[in-house]
């Protein structure tokens, strides 16, 4: 559950901004900066982000369908 919240945050958040940082989930989540270090590590391990060495956050393919999945749910269980 929490893995897809992430997914679905880093999705949106890339949406709005030019690239994706643990800071900017961190602040959009209201969590602290070592529990979503701790989720991108998992996520990473799961191959479900890639993190370069700057530490820009992008959606690997399998992330992306995750997490477009999750947002649709959100989107349509919202509109009702």
């Amino acid at each position: 559950e929490s893995a897809e919240n992430y997914l679905e945050t880093i999705l949106v958040l890339s949406k709005t901004h030019p690239v994706v940082r643990s800071v900017d989930i961190a602040e959009e989540l209201g969590f602290k900066k070592s529990s979503v270090s701790v989720a991108m590590k998992n996520l990473r391990e799961k191959n479900h982000i890639t993190v370069t060495k700057e530490g820009f956050i992008y959606l690997t393919d399998t992330g992306r369908q995750i997490a477009e999945m999750i947002y649709e749910r959100h989107e349509l269980i919202s509109g009702w």
